[in-house]
């Protein structure tokens, strides 16, 4: 479920790629060459797996074919718990994260997909300009590197009936998993009723009426066709899904070995396709939900008093989640960030 919701999304949501064995292998080479395997939670075939392939395949040329990496798309590697672990193990040497898995390695990072904390993409620049730094600085330890940072957009609540304020998701048993334990504590706080399930269980309960709504990208619900059971969407975003891509510090230094301009290029070319593809993410975002309601879709869009219902349950419940669920410190700069950015208000 993690890897649908904040996801599909998201990040995470991100990059990076190869095919099968050695795809991209210059013929006739006779230097060194180390095939690393790079696990993605996200589908082969979707706006990131195509974007983890381009990656991949400019890494191959930029490092004349001695850097390739394999790509497991569709979770093949697990969850992104069992991500982390085989990362830290060296099974696997680099993977897409959520914020979900980034958080296993410092859980700080969470705070950035609080629930209606942080509300548009305006306000997510405003934010990451400011703290991206120090995030960085968390995440990047003796054992791990986060090479690029990708924008998967928003979640929003899908729903088989119509829901325009918390009251309406109150009747409606949300689907979740149990590794999103922090948003599933946040949600609990606010009085919804949740049902956790894994993502292989989580198609059947929403088919058989067991599980009413759940929160993920429009990007992310239309490629596994969720709208058709779930014909509602909430317009109001509740976090964004951020995703990076993590490589253990055992391969970054062996590619520092082989030639340290191999780290300098493959940095620019992920960072520059990122970029690139964050940029895309609003359309990407855009044309799932118009593809969606063509197909039977309905977007509710809540009045202002509505939509400010939603703020005041999580102004409610925020300040005894603050130093267990979220990071304290971190809660209080995004808030000051975005008091600016929304001109005190």
């Amino acid at each position: 479920m993690r890897r649908i919701f904040l996801f599909a999304a998201f990040a995470a949501a991100l990059i990076l790629g190869a095919g099968r064995g050695t795809l991209f292998a210059q013929r006739g080479t006779t230097a060194q060459r180390e095939v690393f395997k790079l696990a993605s939670p996200l589908p082969r075939e979707s706006p990131w797996g195509r974007t983890l392939e381009r990656i991949a395949g400019e890494w191959n040329t930029i490092t004349r074919g001695q850097v390739q990496f394999r790509i497991s798309h569709n979770g093949i590697e697990g969850d992104e718990e069992r991500m982390h672990q085989s990362l830290r193990s060296d099974n696997i040497q680099a993977a897409v994260f959520t914020s979900f898995g980034l958080s296993i390695i410092n859980p700080s990072v969470l705070t950035m997909s609080a629930p209606f904390l942080i509300r548009n993409d305006a306000e997510l620049d405003a934010v990451m300009r400011e703290v991206q730094t120090d995030l960085e600085a968390r995440l990047n330890t003796d054992q791990y590197f986060l090479m690029a940072w990708s924008k998967a957009g928003f979640a929003n609540f899908f729903s088989r009936d119509p829901v325009f304020t918390p009251d309406d998701l109150r009747r409606q048993k949300i689907g979740s998993s149990p590794e999103a334990g922090d948003i599933n504590t946040v949600f609990k706080s606010m009085g919804f009723l949740i049902e956790e399930s894994t993502l292989v269980d989580m198609g059947q309960k929403v088919a058989t009426g067991a599980v009413g709504a759940v929160y993920i990208t429009p990007a992310g619900a239309a490629p596994y066709q969720l709208h058709t059971q779930l014909k509602n969407m909430l317009s109001t975003n509740i976090a964004p899904v951020l995703g990076g891509i993590v490589i253990n510090q055992v391969t970054w230094r062996k590619i520092g070995a082989m030639d340290p301009n191999f780290q300098r290029e493959m940095l620019r070319v992920i960072r520059q396709i990122s970029d690139e593809f964050d940029a895309s993410m609003p359309r990407l975002s855009t044309d799932a939900i118009n593809a969606m309601s063509r197909a039977g879709l309905t977007v509710n869009r809540p009045s202002a008093a509505q939509e400010q219902l939603w703020f005041n349950e999580i102004d409610r419940v925020i300040p005894a989640l603050l130093g267990s669920a979220y990071d304290r410190d971190l809660y209080q700069r995004i808030n000051d960030i975005l008091r600016r950015q929304r001109g005190g208000r």
